[in-house]
């Protein structure tokens, strides 16, 4: 269970009041646009693929003062444990950046977002244990990730799969 609070810190995310909403914000790039997606309060469901063991968190995530960063802060049901999430585009590199972070690590992540598919692939930088996933927009409303965590061997050591619902107000 540890496990999975600890991907699920690495991988979701919500924010701190006071931050403004996707429409409140000053304009912002097209590609700083695709993350308005992650906007608002979620419930997710994490299921780990070899136990199948769930996970209930919530989300709220909202954009920086200036609409350059997305603010989010994740809270696991169960343990109340939270993690922080920060994302924004590097026009630069021409990627996405994020970092999650909780009392125990620190993640640092790539991503590339597909618009066709209305995909976001992210990738770690960590160069001990690797993660990969993807983010997967269904709709306004509802959207599902997968995560996969392997150890410097290459051995697949935590495998997730979420989906995420708006919360009702």
């Amino acid at each position: 269970m540890r496990q999975i609070s600890l991907a699920v810190a690495a991988f979701l995310t919500a924010s701190v009041p006071g931050f403004v909403g996707a429409e409140d914000t000053p304009k912002r790039s097209a590609e700083l646009q695709v993350l308005d997606r992650f906007i608002g309060d979620w419930e997710t469901v994490v299921t780990n693929k070899a136990t199948g063991d769930k996970v209930n968190s919530i989300q709220s995530r909202k954009w920086s003062r200036e609409g350059k960063f997305v603010l989010s802060e994740d809270q696991d049901v169960a343990t109340k444990r939270e993690s922080h999430f920060l994302m924004t585009y590097d026009a630069k590199s021409k990627q996405y950046r994020a970092c999650v972070m909780n009392e125990e690590f620190t993640t640092p992540l790539l991503g590339t977002w597909d618009e066709k598919t209305q995909t976001m692939k992210w990738k770690s930088t960590d160069i001990a244990f690797k993660h990969e996933g993807v983010n997967r927009f269904i709709d306004k409303d509802q959207w599902e990730w997968t995560m996969t965590i392997t150890n410097p061997e290459g051995k697949v050591v935590l495998e997730l799969s979420a989906k995420q619902t708006r919360r009702k107000k």
